[in-house]
């Protein structure tokens, strides 16, 4: 933080107080968000702090107090490391309340690893073996969310880290969550369209209620999107931009699959078992409009186990398809 005297501008450190008051120094930002700032914690490196802007503040900051407060009352019974849950109040030094200390993520966003350029460079070697790893494990992670009555609401790749070294995952930017508490809604109020089911389509995310079924169907998105090395599943040559297809269950990779892209995204899609196939194609389609007939979280954890089996055992490949000149075929297949 700046300030001025005498005409110049000088630093000054930041400093916050817990809620013991105990005063601790931050170190520098790490990211600006749409409601705060993200800063280390100079004697923790496992632990960051959310400063939520003085604006946010003073228009939402007893709204933002009561549902981080709510959040860190289900911590212990249903919280791991494995998602960046509020963990202590922060406050200013005039012991205002202004945000909220976490555990920082380790790795690499799932925004990279569902890119066909950058995935080799932050994931070196990266094959299916690995992709499926880590959405399994996104899959259970959500899971335990749900099971504590909490959506997610939000799907951000950018809020999804990866370990390259290792299968772990962690989740980010949990204060936007949805979720009930002792008979009180916190609603997540942000979202991105591209990522969202057509019943909550234009309309307020301040007035959407989350469902599992709502779930599954961003959920599908992430795991088409990690799996075909970033191809969105409403991502149609020579048709509208996603979300005009998705709001029609315009699903390129539909039977026929007359509309998928050129280039090493039919040979990608060729490639997954069948029974995957068909739960993209019929939660990207019909039920884009029956969210009854969606894939669960349950159906894709065990469709995904099965894919990691059947590669450990040598009856599917492991390899990805590379960015590069469609072969002939696969251009006249996807025609």
């Amino acid at each position: 933080m700046r300030g001025v005297e005498g005409g110049r501008v000088v630093a000054r450190a930041l400093v916050v107080t817990d809620s013991q008051g105990k005063q601790r120094r931050l170190g520098r930002r790490l990211e600006r968000g749409g409601e705060g700032e993200i800063f280390a914690l100079r004697d923790r490196p496992d632990v960051i702090v959310k400063w939520y802007y003085p604006e946010v503040l003073d228009k939402r900051g007893e709204e933002l107090h009561r549902k981080v407060e709510a959040m860190r009352g289900l911590r212990d019974a249903h919280m791991t490391r494995d998602v960046c849950w509020p963990l202590i109040r922060v406050f200013d030094e005039r012991h205002r309340w202004i945000g909220f200390a976490m555990y920082r993520a380790r790795g690499v966003k799932m925004s990279f690893l569902a890119h066909a350029l950058l995935c080799e460079r932050y994931f070196p070697g990266l094959d299916r073996r690995r992709i499926v790893a880590y959405l399994i494990r996104f899959i259970e992670i959500v899971q335990q969310l749900h099971e504590a009555g909490v959506c997610i609401g939000d799907y951000n790749l950018n809020n999804v880290f990866c370990v390259p070294s290792s299968g772990q995952v962690t989740l980010i930017d949990c204060d936007s969550y949805q979720l009930r508490v002792d008979g009180t809604f916190y609603p997540c109020p942000v979202g991105s369209p591209d990522m969202t089911p057509k019943e909550h389509q234009g309309v307020s995310f301040r007035h959407t209620v989350r469902t599992p079924r709502s779930e599954a169907f961003s959920l599908a998105i992430v795991l088409f999107k990690c799996l075909m090395l970033g191809r969105h599943p409403y991502d149609i040559v020579g048709g509208d931009d996603p979300v005009r297809n998705l709001r029609r269950g315009n699903f390129a990779y539909g039977r026929g699959q007359r509309d998928v892209p050129q280039g090493v995204w039919y040979e990608l899609w060729r490639e997954l078992p069948d029974t995957l196939r068909d739960m993209f194609v019929t939660t990207f389609t019909v039920g884009a409009d029956a969210p009854a007939q969606r894939a669960t979280l349950a159906q894709w954890h065990a469709a995904l186990s099965d894919y990691r089996e059947a590669m450990a055992a040598g009856r599917c490949a492991v390899h990805l398809a590379k960015p590069g000149r469609p072969r002939r075929s696969q251009v006249q297949h996807a025609r």
